[in-house]
C-alpha cells in the first residue's frame, strides 16, 4: 500500500506544518477558525496537548457540565465508580486536542498510538494470509488516532456518520482522510465494504452505536440497561467471510495511546442469522468487559440506549 505523505521514518515533534491547507478558499469560517487552531497547535510539542487538553475538559465537563448528569448516571447504572466521569472529559478534551495538533502536522504518529501483541499478532496474520477484516471499533480512546493508526498498517476504509454541523464534519472528515482513512457513509457501504474485503483491506465499523434501522440490531443488554446491539459488523463478515475482529484503543499515563484486539469471530461457510445474532452479542460482551475494566476509556456522553428508526 502506498504511504501518505505525512509519513516519516524518523518523527521528531519539531517537524513542521503540512503545506497545503486542510482547508482550500471558499470553505465556511467555520474551517478557518478550525485551521488556525490546527495550526497553533502544531507549534507545539505533543508532550503540551495534555494541558490544552485538561483545560478543554475543565470547560466542558466542570464548568459548563455538557451532559455530566447523564453520563454519572450511566457509571452508576453500570455498576462503575460515577467519579471516573473526571475521567472521561479528560480523555475527550486531550482527544480534541489531538485531532486538530495532528492535523496539521507532517509527524508520524506512530510513537503516540501503538498495537498491543494480540492487535500486532491480527495484522501481521492479515497482511500475510492477505485477507479482508472486518473491524468493529468503538468509541474507545482517541478512535480516530487509531484509524490513522491501522490506516498506515493496511488500506482502510471507515463506514461513519456525519456531523450535524457542517463545518466541524468537514474538517473531521478531511482530517482522517489526509492520513490515509477513507471514509464512506453508511448508505451504500455494504458495496464499498465488500469491494475492500474482496483486495485484503480493512473495514471498520462501529459496534457501540445505535443500529441505523431496527431491522438492522438485536435487543440485548449493555452496560447494566436494554439496548439495540448493531447487527451491521457480524452481517459484513458473515456475508464475506472475511473475520471479525473486535478492537478497543485507551490512553495510558503518559498520554500515548494503545490499540487492543478483544475478540476475533471466525464466520463458518455458511454462517446464517443465528451465527450473526450470536456473534453481534459476544462481540458487545467483549466490548462491555473492556470499558468496565477501562471506563474513562469510554465515550458515555453519547445516547447509546435509545430506540432506532423502525424499519
Amino acid at each position: 500500500m502506498a504511504q501518505p505523505a505525512f509519513v516519516g521514518t524518523s518523527p521528531r515533534e519539531s517537524d513542521g506544518v503540512l503545506d497545503v491547507p486542510l482547508v482550500p478558499a471558499g470553505r465556511a469560517p467555520g474551517e478557518w477558525l478550525l485551521l488556525g487552531l490546527a495550526r497553533s497547535l502544531a507549534l507545539f510539542p505533543w508532550r503540551a496537548r495534555a494541558a490544552f487538553g485538561a483545560f478543554a475538559a475543565w470547560f466542558a465537563g466542570t464548568l459548563l457540565r455538557v451532559r455530566r448528569a447523564h453520563v454519572e448516571a450511566c457509571l452508576v447504572r453500570a455498576g462503575l465508580d460515577p467519579r471516573a466521569a473526571r475521567g472521561m472529559y479528560g480523555s475527550l478534551g486531550a482527544g480534541l486536542i489531538e485531532l486538530l495538533w495532528s492535523a496539521n502536522r507532517r509527524t508520524d504518529i506512530s510513537p503516540w498510538v501503538t498495537f498491543d501483541e494480540a492487535a500486532r499478532r491480527s495484522l501481521d496474520d492479515i497482511r500475510q494470509r492477505r485477507r479482508g477484516v472486518v473491524i468493529a471499533a468503538s468509541h474507545t480512546g482517541n478512535w480516530d488516532l487509531a484509524a490513522c493508526a491501522v490506516a498506515r498498517e493496511l488500506p482502510l476504509v471507515v463506514v461513519t456518520k456525519r456531523l450535524r454541523v457542517r463545518f466541524l464534519d468537514a474538517f473531521w472528515q478531511r482530517t482522517r482522510a489526509a492520513r490515509g482513512v477513507r471514509l464512506v457513509e453508511p448508505r451504500g457501504a455494504l458495496r464499498s465494504a465488500h469491494s475492500q474485503l474482496q483486495k485484503g483491506g480493512a473495514v471498520a465499523m462501529m459496534l457501540d452505536q445505535v443500529p441505523a434501522r431496527r431491522r438492522h440490531g438485536v435487543r440485548g443488554s449493555f452496560l447494566g440497561a436494554t439496548a439495540w446491539l448493531d447487527k451491521t459488523p457480524a452481517t459484513v463478515a458473515a456475508r464475506s467471510g472475511a473475520p471479525l475482529l473486535v478492537a478497543a484503543g485507551r490512553r495510558l499515563p503518559n498520554g500515548t495511546h494503545v490499540i487492543s484486539t478483544l475478540a476475533t469471530f471466525e464466520p463458518p461457510a455458511r454462517a446464517d442469522a443465528a451465527w450473526i445474532e450470536a456473534t453481534t452479542r459476544e462481540a458487545t460482551a467483549a466490548l462491555e468487559r473492556f470499558i468496565c475494566a477501562h471506563p474513562t476509556s469510554w465515550l458515555w456522553l453519547h445516547r447509546r440506549w435509545k430506540e432506532p428508526p423502525l424499519g
